[in-house]
């Protein structure tokens, strides 16, 4: 019987789409880029799904905001929160379920969101890391852009 470790997140895994609009049209949009859904045992990421199944509710579950980084260091499961966080505690847009899968969209007007280029993205609960993305080819947003992170968290069998 293999461990579930071994699996390396193939059971809860997501995907990020970004999405980048002037003018309201559409200008570019990014591959769909693979995630890590952390495991911190403190009560990061797949640890905080483990608790809320086991009844324990120490920590949210509800994925609460999102923030853009400018590090390009691989994910690990030990990841707290964004090696190098630019922007941080921005809204979730918007969530939606159907089916198995959890979609989450985080729209950032142009005013909102500073001219830069960006390396990482990440999903909190109430603060604490769910997952990390490194964005490759990076995103670099310029002025008179809107930006629409579109993030999907599939929980396969």
């Amino acid at each position: 019987m293999q461990k579930l470790d071994s699996y390396d997140n193939n059971l809860v895994k997501g995907y990020l789409t970004i999405r980048t609009y002037r003018d309201g049209e559409l200008v570019r949009q990014s591959a769909r880029l693979p995630n890590k859904v952390v495991a911190g045992a403190g009560g990061y990421g797949r640890n905080l799904l483990a608790r809320a199944l086991a009844g324990d509710n120490t920590y949210s579950l509800e994925i609460d905001s999102a923030a853009l980084g400018s590090n390009s260091t691989a994910p690990a499961d030990s990841d707290t929160g964004l090696n190098t966080a630019v922007v941080s505690s921005i809204p979730i847009t918007d969530i939606t379920v159907l089916n198995n899968v959890v979609s989450i969209d985080v729209f950032v007007a142009d005013g909102n969101l500073t001219n830069g280029t960006y390396r990482e993205f990440g999903l909190f609960c109430n603060g604490r890391l769910f997952a990390r993305i490194i964005i490759s080819p990076d995103y670099t947003k310029v002025s008179g852009e809107d930006s629409l992170f579109t993030y999907e968290l599939t929980l396969a069998g």
